[in-house]
């Protein structure tokens, strides 16, 4: 029974994240994680917490069978199960250590953020409540702070129905200290704002395949980008047009350096209406090739070239090849890309964006040291190796919450995927359907703040671990303390 419904409890948690997006379902299926481990024997905690934890990131992460088979999706949702199996070593039940386990849940989430190879960051369960009442505390303890919040509030519902006033009321309490410090956010320095063109072209097919015509994702999104130029009559000399195109990852799929047909029709476009774009391409380079975000001035050409620093692993460069291609024939087909080392921002007149390009939204070091230099969030990304699965919206409330973390208004623009103008306060403001071809246009604020998660960096981390344990132990010393000198007094 209690495996039964440990199953239970795991497959509410995913059913937090998207396609369903039931944020409140969290908390609810954490306590009854909690209510499963209670006065439980190691041996079956081990069992309950393998069963949800599978229950949770199988269905989470079905969306990576899509194109390549069952065979990775099932490891990879088996090796971020066993990152929860030190949650079973807590007692739960025994007084006070469930007030642990938040900062344990925290310490694994930051553990598989990292390890291995880099990490795997998706799922962290502040990422399913961008559209939560307090999801605004991630720009005060960033993701790491919000599934801290989750988890606390899942351990004040499981001590509700416990006879233990004393833990109850210091759980109740703790979750009220957090809300009550949404009112540190910093103030929002607006210092203008600027007009933004989002054109999501769509791909000749879904899949692996693509981009396997050479010239196809880069002429669909040329040609919606000519149509509203056309349509609006846009010219150099037109006052209300936009003032910046932005194009997702892989919108150039032949290299734009040495390509002539591509590099002089982006040059054509951005000459012909004034207005700089900014696009993702792949590069070649004597290592290899380099996935790229590039801004292309008019009269000038390319200005700013970043280039991605935190690759996708089994995607843009494939760990242990040879057990790789062993479990599964796609993972010969996967290149090695060279990662970047530098960050760069693209600067457009008064605006300071910072490109993340698609799996780097994992990366809390690498968005902070970005958002630090920037005043606008550009995610660009891929979504067609995904066909129609849940990954882009999972990926889209991922930028939501790093759009409140970072206090930043964030452009999304996918080649296939849902592609969305979002608020620094989460709010999606416009959106794409998934896989339609469509342009956005929105005039997007600028904010050079920095949020309290920022300021405090990886302090905040740190804080979410250690602190509350210190007060909890504190907290139930003083009153293992004062029943002892009470029953002495008694007597």
């Amino acid at each position: 029974m209690a495996v039964a419904l440990a199953l239970l409890a795991g497959a509410l948690l995913s059913c937090a994240f998207a396609p369903f997006s039931l944020w409140w379902i969290a908390c609810i299926a954490i306590a009854l994680l909690l209510k499963l481990l209670d006065h439980s024997e190691l041996r079956k905690r081990s069992v309950v917490v393998a069963a949800f934890a599978l229950a949770f990131f199988i269905p989470l992460l079905h969306w990576t069978s899509t194109y390549v088979g069952s065979t990775p999706w099932i490891i990879l949702a088996v090796g971020e199960s066993i990152f929860l199996l030190p949650l079973a070593l807590l007692p739960i039940g025994k007084r006070g250590v469930v007030f642990y386990f938040p900062s344990l849940w925290v310490a694994i989430e930051i553990a598989r953020s990292h390890l291995p190879f880099g990490g795997f960051g998706w799922g962290r369960v502040g990422f399913s409540q961008s559209s939560a009442p307090y999801a605004k505390f991630a720009s005060i303890g960033g993701v790491s702070g919000l599934s801290f919040l989750v988890c606390s509030i899942s351990v004040a519902l499981y001590l509700l129905f416990k006879k233990d006033r004393f833990q109850m009321e210091i759980a109740f309490a703790f979750v009220v200290l957090q809300l009550a410090t949404l009112g540190l956010q910093a103030p929002n320095n607006s210092s203008g704002h600027i007009s933004v063109l989002a054109v999501q072209g769509g791909v000749p097919q879904l899949g692996m395949n693509f981009n396997e015509k050479a010239t196809a994702v880069f002429t669909n999104h040329l040609k919606l980008t000519q149509e509203y130029f056309k349509t609006h009559n846009y010219k150099v000399d037109k006052v209300d047009k936009v003032d910046l195109v932005v194009w997702p990852e892989n919108s150039v799929d032949v290299d734009p350096y040495t390509d002539a047909y591509e590099r002089d029709s982006l040059q054509k476009l951005v000459d012909s209406s004034g207005i700089p774009i900014i696009i993702g391409a792949v590069l070649q380079s004597p290592h290899g090739p380099q996935n790229a975000s590039i801004l292309w001035m008019p009269n000038k050409g390319a200005t700013s070239t970043y280039l991605k620093i935190h690759l996708a692993p089994f995607g843009e460069y494939m760990p242990l090849r040879t057990l790789a291609e062993f479990l599964s024939p796609y993972a010969k087909n996967v290149v090695d890309f060279i990662p970047g080392r530098t960050l760069i921002v693209h600067s457009v007149g008064g605006a300071r964006l910072a490109p993340a390009i698609c799996y780097e939204l994992v990366d809390d070091q690498l968005g902070r040291a970005m958002n630090a230099r920037s005043n606008v969030m550009l995610v660009q990304t891929n979504s067609a190796t995904f066909g129609l699965s849940a990954e882009s919206a999972q990926e889209l409330e991922m930028v939501r919450i790093r759009a409140i973390e970072h206090q930043r208004y964030a452009v999304s623009i996918s080649t296939s995927g849902v592609s969305a103008i979002i608020g620094s306060n989460g709010q999606v403001l416009a959106e794409t359907k998934q896989n339609d071809p469509e342009v956005l246009r929105y005039d997007i604020p600028f904010n050079s703040s920095q949020s309290v998660s920022d300021r405090l960096g990886n302090s905040a981390e740190i804080l979410m671990i250690l602190i509350p344990s210190i007060i909890y132990s504190l907290l139930l010393l003083a009153h293992r303390n004062y029943r002892l000198n009470r029953r002495r007094r008694v007597k």
